[in-house]
């Protein structure tokens, strides 16, 4: 047998010295020992994926993508072509190193697969100059080998890709380490009144980061950037909570392993190298019964440790993989460093020699005890009879390449059907009527369901079937409606939706609806007016202003209202507002459903309970931040007053006018690093979080949840700083961009019509990008209307928090963060 293997000798600064190369490795007598080792290819920048066809192997180097091929017998490539180019952007950028293509791997439609990861690229063929280029910003990629017609897939994550026995995809990416991809762009028929969720859904049962059990000393220099990172010397994010190590933080080349060496507990079982960790994780997969989603769990007798860990932290397990004789055989990337030099601060890096280990690297291979090596056939003298049985190997290795040899002879077996019941669903050509009432509740299954309904007889069957089906569904259901613009349909709509109750259930599907509506320019505001829904309205406005209603169907009644307001509906609100019984939360939707800001900025100082959603609704345009901030010239509303949020993102205003005026009349920034030192003396104070709630509530509930379940939705949830130090948390509140998560963001977002959003992304496929802005707001929008998506490396959350909380109140603030007893 032969084995190639990519040395990447210029990781992780030296990729213009061009010194990364192929070695090709010879065992002539079957016994499973290299004997012989040769270099196939050198002169490689940085090669990151490689995978055998026809006598030769493609070759991932960033930007391209090569063929190297030896044809007279002496090992070393004689042939070459470039395949493809423009991955990565090509040699003009500075490249992450950690973010290059990788993991080519034969699927199971007889496509060679490839992850893109963050450097994207727009693709070319060197040699066609008729081939359309093919962007692969947040994509994968196949190709036909043969037909070399490269398209996108689903995707991207970093490093590592792998298929199970199912043939579903696995992808992950730092502490995202078990990633399944849903279904791929070509299993799923488009539909334009419906878009399906994103592809890429963490399958651990512990999610991201989970905890791991290292058994190698932490790096000193690595201890070192962790107490400066709290301590906010240099920027990045502080991992753990502030510990140094015991988390899984870098995931690397993911394997679904679906071999027959070892029992049958470990089929399709995923292997996760951690090579900051210096261990392999394993994940034991399996799908609940009410569900189609995959889950990966942590196996019992791996509860305390780690499927394979090393006390020494050079080693670095960066791919993992399936050999002929059912054993797993693992890449060890042994070196001193492999962190991202770009993460290293340059006071350690200085110390560091990152070309230490350049020289080196191990292949292992694990068995289970006893194991005895089975006899390995040569699969390329075998006949096209005897490859078409290997197809059915229980040996994944045997399996794919049986079904890639026989592609390359030009006569390949049928393409892997998709898994049941999905994705298969999504390819269905007819409506799948009949699975309402059994599938619908599972979101996968639901979705499967809507994207099959592609005319408006298929959502009038579906509207009729569906009455008992979950109101999730049926509020889903409602949006394509809308976005059907199907009069009839919207009539049967006003029909049955106007006799229910003023319930969430009625909101939700409500929104959905006018959602639908608006994305296909409908006169949501004629539908309103149809006298059916007096009957709905009438009963809402009753709740609304009976003292007695509980809050929570008060501002049931107000969204309601909102969406089909009528003549006297915004007095009625302005008068609930005024009234001074009126509950702060239902003060907030008020806040949130009156449209004349002039009228509630006029009353900024008696809205005490509602300025944090009020502050939102002034960002949302350039003509009521100016209005507020006039008014804080002239003096009718007191700066004090302002919570830290608004003032700060009055600043940062995507319009220059605004900030420029923040900038003439609000006081000037004061250093972060100067506002942590003076809140110091916090940490030492013994907090009470009873009183702590009072000071989220004044500082923090603009922007997250409490634990009691008040406030705005917009940041992290508090759960997710449980685990942080005292330190580190006063850090993150007082200088909240000095670590930002890369999903919390802020961008920018420049229309083709109209003024500019800031929030950060909540969703996005290829038809549409969803914002969350302050306040909490989510907005949708076309992709065709956004002209470009700006990241501003920061959080929406604002400096200044200090102005609002004493020394005293920070300690009480941290103490009910940290429930601290």
């Amino acid at each position: 047998g032969r084995a190639y293997v990519v040395e990447m000798i210029g990781y992780s600064e030296r990729r213009e010295a061009a010194a990364c190369r192929i070695r090709l490795l010879t065992n002539a007598d079957g016994d499973g020992v290299f004997e012989k080792s040769v270099i196939f290819k050198d002169g490689l920048k940085w090669p990151s994926a490689i995978l055998c066809y026809k006598g030769g192997v493609f070759v991932g180097a960033t930007p391209d993508l090569y063929y190297f091929k030896d044809t007279d017998g002496d090992g070393v490539c004689d042939e070459e072509r470039t395949v493809f180019t423009g991955f990565g952007g090509g040699n003009d950028i500075r490249l992450n190193m950690q973010a290059l293509f990788n993991s080519l791997r034969w699927g199971p439609d007889n496509r060679i697969w490839g992850a893109t990861a963050a450097n994207g690229g727009t693709v070319t063929r060197p040699d066609d100059p008729t081939f359309e280029p093919v962007s692969l910003r947040g994509s994968d990629f196949s190709f036909d080998p043969e037909k070399l017609d490269l398209r996108q897939e689903n995707g991207t994550a970093q490093y590592g890709m792998s298929f199970d026995s199912l043939g579903r995809r696995f992808v992950c990416s730092n502490s995202r380490h078990l990633i399944w991809v849903a279904y791929e762009r070509q299993q799923a028929k488009p539909n334009s009144w419906f878009s399906l969720p994103a592809p890429l859904v963490n399958a651990a049962a512990d999610g991201p980061a989970p905890t791991v059990h290292r058994i190698s000393p932490d790096e000193p220099w690595r201890i070192v950037r962790t107490r400066w990172r709290v301590a906010g010397v240099v920027k990045g994010i502080v991992e753990g909570g502030g510990r140094v190590s015991g988390f899984l933080v870098a995931a690397s080349g993911i394997h679904m392993y679906w071999g027959d060496a070892f029992p049958p507990e470990f089929r399709d079982n995923a292997f996760i190298g951690d090579v900051g960790s210096n261990l392999i994780h394993r994940k034991v997969m399996s799908t609940p019964a009410d569900s189609v989603q995959p889950v990966g769990t942590r196996p019992d007798p791996e509860e305390t440790t780690e499927f394979l860990r090393s006390t020494d932290y050079w080693f670095r397990p960066t791919s993992i993989t399936t050999g002929p004789d059912g054993c797993l055989y693992v890449t060890d990337m042994y070196r001193e460093v492999i962190e991202h030099p770009w993460s290293l601060p340059e006071p350690i890096k200085k110390h560091l020699d990152l070309n230490s280990g350049n020289d080196r690297g191990r292949i292992y291979r694990i068995a289970p005890e006893g194991f005895v090596s089975p006899a390995i056939p040569d699969l390329g003298a075998l006949s096209d009879e005897d490859l078409a049985e290997l197809t059915e190997h229980q040996n994944d290795w045997h399996r794919t390449t049986a079904r890639r040899l026989l592609y390359e002879r030009g006569k390949p077996v049928a393409p892997m059907a998709p898994h049941e019941p999905f994705p298969a669903a999504l390819a269905s050509e007819t409506p799948l009527l009949d699975a309402i009432k059994s599938s619908a509740g599972d979101p996968w299954m639901e979705a499967a369901i809507l994207n099959s309904l592609r005319t408006p007889a298929d959502l009038a069957a579906a509207w009729e079937i569906s009455s008992d089906a979950p109101d999730a569904f049926r509020a889903r259901l409602a949006g394509m409606i809308g976005r059907s613009g199907d009069a009839s349909l919207l009539s049967t709509i006003a029909g049955t939706v106007s006799k229910n109750e003023p319930d969430s259930a009625t909101v939700d599907l409500l929104t959905n609806l006018r959602q639908g509506m608006t994305r296909a320019r409908g006169d949501w505001r004629s539908f309103a007016r149809d006298e059916r829904w007096q009957e709905l309205t009438g009963k809402a406005s009753q709740i609304l202003t009976n003292p007695s209603s509980p809050t929570t169907a008060q501002i049931t009644a107000v969204e309601l209202l909102s969406l089909l307001p009528g003549k006297e509906t915004q007095e009625l609100f302005r008068s609930v507002l005024l009234e001074e019984e009126t509950e702060p939360a239902l003060a907030v939707a008020l806040v949130g459903a009156i449209t004349d800001l002039d009228f509630l900025i006029a009353r900024f100082a008696s809205l005490r309970s509602a300025r944090d959603e009020l502050g939102g609704r002034i960002l949302a345009n350039a003509k009521s931040s100016t209005a507020f901030l006039n008014a804080i010239r002239e003096g009718t509303i007191d700066l004090a007053d302002a919570p830290a949020s608004l003032i700060e993102n009055l600043r940062r205003h995507a319009d220059t006018g605004v900030q420029n005026l923040a900038a003439e009349i609000l006081p000037p920034v004061v250093s972060r690093s100067d506002v942590i030192a003076a809140y110091q003396p916090a940490l030492a104070k013994k907090g009470d979080p009873e009183k702590g709630k009072a000071a989220f509530a004044k500082a923090c509930i603009a922007c997250h949840v409490s634990y009691e379940g008040l406030g705005i939705s917009l940041g992290p949830p508090l759960e997710s700083f449980a685990a942080a130090g005292a330190e580190t948390l006063l850090g993150n509140i007082l200088d909240p961009n000095r670590e930002v998560a890369p999903q919390y963001q802020a961008y920018t977002f420049e229309f083709t019509s109209g003024p500019p959003a800031t929030g950060f992304i909540v969703t996005e496929n290829s038809d549409e990008v969803s914002l969350r802005q302050p306040g909490g707001i989510d907005r949708t929008f076309p992709r065709s209307e956004v002209a470009s998506m700006k990241g501003l490396g920061q959080s929406l959350m604002p400096e200044g928090l200090e102005a609002t909380l004493t020394v005293d109140e920070m300690a009480d603030l941290i103490a009910y963060i940290l429930k601290t007893p």
